[in-house]
């Protein structure tokens, strides 16, 4: 019989829990850990390290305060059973004592405001009282501080958003939101009830801003999404005039997961669902409203997941524009958590794990995660503070054009880009068999050396990733194949660019 040579491209269409095995595309993947999809090839994750430790508690929230001079702050709220407090996380290195203390819960959100006064940051929990930073001093608001907000109490209030110069708040378990006097940072709240436009009742759960054409030019829109998933949109400047305050639509989206179920995502506003995760651009605009979820091509593991751990606190979305990634935190107990993750230009997922986040937060183009008693530096280095990056790599199943024929693997190769020491273990499944590889490959990396870090005269000098080429010996018969992978680096960038295989192909049986 016949030998012939099978090259197919690396995974780079993604994590897909969706298609049937024997459908899908040969450059997806059925299992796709810590490895990021570029448009031509699989990039090895960056590591983590830690920020700030000795934090009292566990970080469950990650805000920020950025003033239009410059200064830019980060905070972390902790929790320590039912003991919350705030700390300055801004700088590396070991915590100090906490810029709040006393607090009932760590669970925050928070929005900025500009006015000829200052920067102003509000932040609520909806246990206790607002809290006002204006880059100096946290205040504690109430109706008699000074300064106060009147007309609601402020330990009633879940969250807070910018829109049209006015600040909102949500006060928890009701269809009330308050909103305070144009450029205002306290005053007078006016109480605007939206009960009456949704038809599933629930409560108010998150407000959105989002910037959209709706026929009379681009312009901004305040959303308000219900616990059972409605979406009432708003346009206009004053509320409490009717012709300047518009209902543009009421429109479901499914039910919201989590507590930070929202991110802005460039005009747009995308939304996490217990039926995936939504743009409410796409979901305003488009009357078939089946698979509108981003996530389509995982929503079967989505399910899994928010069926089996919705209740659990960190379900959060993060962007990263300096890697074109968008993360879904995926809390799976109250001490670990996964991520799905895209490519925010091709749109294909994968799963990182690893990183046991509890929340997210994007500040000065660094990406930070909150856990145990520390903030994490996300993204950066080439190890998970001290230990290997381990991948497992699972590529879509090929019967390499011939679905009834049997066929015998003999070899297969990675190719493969690496700077420095690398591990990998690789065999090959057979029909659809998700078994672990037992066997190892055992090309051996050449440590290429860096100016100013190799020695002279003793290092081997090179500016591009080493490729490996090597073939291995594996076993399989049967009708459909996959050279299923695991890497295992603490020092390397390592890239997969495509899988070869030797195919012996059989009779028909």
């Amino acid at each position: 019989m016949a030998v012939s040579v099978h090259s197919v491209a690396a995974p780079i269409g993604g994590w897909n829990k969706r298609d049937p095995l024997a459908a899908m595309k040969d450059v997806d993947a059925v299992i796709l850990d810590n490895f990021f999809c570029q448009p031509t090839e699989l990039e090895l994750r960056g590591g983590h390290s830690e920020h700030v430790t000795g934090i009292t508690g566990n970080v469950e929230t990650l805000m920020d305060y950025e003033s239009a001079s410059g200064t830019t702050e980060l905070f972390a709220a902790a929790d320590n059973s039912g003991a919350c407090a705030i700390y300055d996380v801004t700088s590396t290195g070991s915590v100090g004592a906490s810029v709040v203390s006393g607090l009932t819960s760590a669970r925050f959100r928070h929005s900025h405001i500009s006015t000829t006064g200052g920067t102003y940051a509000h932040f609520v929990n909806g246990a206790d009282n607002l809290l006002l930073y204006d880059g100096a001093t946290w205040a504690t608001i109430t109706g008699v501080s000074t300064p106060a907000i009147t007309g609601v109490d402020t330990a009633t209030l879940d969250d807070v958003a910018l829109h049209m110069r006015r600040m909102w708040f949500v006060e928890q378990n009701s269809m009330s939101a308050w909103y305070l006097a144009t450029d205002a940072i306290s005053g007078s709240a006016t109480e605007f009830n939206i009960g009456a436009v949704f038809h599933r009742g629930g409560k108010i759960a998150k407000l959105a801003t989002l910037t959209i054409d709706a026929g009379y030019g681009m312009d901004d829109h305040l959303a308000f999404i219900s616990s059972e998933g409605e979406v009432a949109l708003y346009r206009g400047t004053n509320p409490a005039t009717a012709s300047t305050w518009t209902l543009v639509g009421v429109f479901f989206i499914g039910a919201p997961i989590g507590t930070n179920f929202t991110r802005k995502f460039g005009g747009d506003t995308l939304v996490l669902t217990r039926g995936g995760l939504v743009s409410l651009t796409n979901a305003m605009q488009t009357k078939d409203k089946t698979n509108l979820a981003i996530t389509d091509k995982i929503n079967p593991q989505m399910a899994s997941d928010t069926a089996n751990y919705g209740s659990i606190y960190g379900w959060d979305i993060i962007t990263f524009p300096q890697k074109n990634v968008m993360f879904v935190n995926v809390p799976i107990s109250t001490t670990k958590s996964y991520q799905y993750v895209m490519n925010t230009i091709t749109g294909a997922w994968s799963r990182f794990t690893g990183w046991n986040a509890k929340c997210w937060y994007v500040l000065a183009n660094e990406l930070y995660f909150g856990g145990a008693s520390t903030v994490y530096k996300a993204w950066t280095g080439t190890d998970d503070n001290g230990s290997d990056i381990v991948t497992d790599v699972l590529p879509a199943f090929n019967n390499f054009g011939t679905q009834s024929q049997i066929k015998r693997i003999a070899m297969a190769r990675i190719i493969l880009g690496y700077d420095s020491s690398v591990g990998v273990v690789a065999d090959v499944n057979m029909d659809f068999d998700m078994a672990t590889p037992v066997s190892t490959p055992t090309f051996s990396p050449t440590v290429y050396g860096t100016w100013d870090t190799g020695v002279w005269d003793a290092a081997i000098w090179g500016g591009d990733l080493v490729i490996a080429r090597d073939w291995q010996s594996v076993f399989g018969i049967g009708y459909w194949a996959s050279l299923h992978f695991k890497t295992s680096s603490s020092a390397s960038d390592v890239r997969v660019y495509s899988i070869d295989y030797t195919v012996e192909k059989g009779g028909v049986l």
